[in-house]
């Protein structure tokens, strides 16, 4: 477990170090999303003009408005910005971040800076025990915790490699989960890989695989977590797509039962921004002993150091992250998962997804 208050401090040396901050929160405007926003905006107070910019991405203009109001107010320095969509449908994804990095190259013209994103974390997502396929020719809710999820990577990333620091990425899912792969349909079509705990496994194991490659394929640009928040008390069951019983039944028995011992939205939201750590979370082939020597505070937390990734290996630029900061073992499947020709499927499979969206075809692989 990494204590709060080492969390704490690593996110203050963090504030220090980073200037301005960029942050892209996909799913921001309510339950995890909206308290990473909350945790960022109270981090970085306090330390100047200039220091912070967070785009907040979601659909619910409304409560987008109330969150940046607050934050204004909690860290007038900071610049915090609504971008609206669907975030469901890849075309809208990329619209999205077709505006993010314009408006942080035209940010970079007027500092003669370089553009750049140091921390994108992917909430967005409904639970569902339901199929229900977009226009562009996926399941909706794999869309939302999978595809769109990458899509934000994969369309970000030139601006997060570009982050001095290394760009740093979380996706809030479950990494405690042992995954599995359907490689006979990965966008899972046949009904009979619908089900919630096959279909989850799988979610899993596909983002494990494309945000290990990822990291392989950006050596020492870019850091990429799977994240476990544990049982944080957000709106989920009453907002998902659920049979009415089961809808009752979370909302209205299991959630208020386990409210008491949930994680707190202020603690969630600092444990997340935690993963933009490069000390704790560096990308894959980072120099570990010249960070090390150095005498910058963001290098130097007391009682921190480089997790270990889904390979086992320490610092190898993806992570298997668990709500109290510390990571998951290897899987135990995790060989069998890469064998030979597996990752690369998966990652193949991912970018024909986008590049025949992308053409303006709905998919039908």
């Amino acid at each position: 477990m990494v204590k709060l208050d080492i969390v704490r401090s690593a996110n203050a040396a963090l504030a220090d170090a980073a200037k301005p901050f960029v942050a892209v929160i996909a799913g921001g405007t309510a339950g995890i999303g909206e308290f990473t926003v909350r945790a960022i905006a109270a981090t970085f107070a306090g330390r100047g003009e200039g220091v912070l910019r967070v785009y907040v991405v979601g659909r619910n203009e409304d409560a987008a408005r109330d969150i940046i109001a607050d934050c204004e107010a909690i860290c007038p320095g900071g610049s915090f910005r609504f971008r609206k969509g669907d975030l469901s449908l890849l075309k809208e994804v990329d619209g999205i971040c077709a505006g993010i990095t314009e408006a942080e190259r035209e940010e970079a013209r007027g500092s003669r800076a370089t553009a750049k994103i140091d921390f994108l974390v992917c909430c967005q997502g409904i639970l569902s025990t339901l199929h229900e396929e977009t226009p562009e020719g996926l399941d909706k809710y794999f869309c939302l915790f999978y595809y769109s999820r990458m899509r934000f990577i994969d369309r970000l990333l030139p601006l997060l490699s570009a982050s001095p620091l290394a760009g740093h990425v979380v996706s809030v899912l479950n990494a405690s989960v042992n995954s599995s792969l359907i490689l006979d349909d990965m966008s899972l079509r046949n009904p009979r890989n619908q089900g919630l705990l096959t279909a989850f496994a799988h979610l899993v194991g596909m983002t494990n695989i494309f945000m290990e490659e990822v990291a392989h394929r950006n050596p020492g640009m870019i850091s990429l977590s799977h994240y476990y928040p544990g049982n944080v008390p957000t709106n989920a069951a009453s907002s998902g797509n659920f049979p009415w019983w089961l809808k009752i039944l979370l909302t209205w028995v299991i959630t208020p039962l386990s409210r008491p011992f949930g994680i707190p939205f202020e603690e969630c939201g600092q444990r997340v921004l935690f993963m933009a750590s490069p000390t704790r979370f560096p990308a894959l082939g980072v120099d570990r002993e010249a960070q090390d020597k150095t005498t910058t505070a963001i290098n130097r937390i007391d009682g921190l150091e480089a997790a270990n990734g889904m390979d086992g290996k320490v610092g190898s630029g993806a992570y298997r992250v668990a709500s109290d900061g510390d990571v998951y073992p290897q899987e135990k499947q995790y060989g069998k998962l890469h064998e030979s020709g597996v990752v690369e499927k998966v990652y193949q499979h991912t970018m024909a997804v986008f590049a025949e969206i992308e053409a303006g075809r709905a998919f039908r692989g």
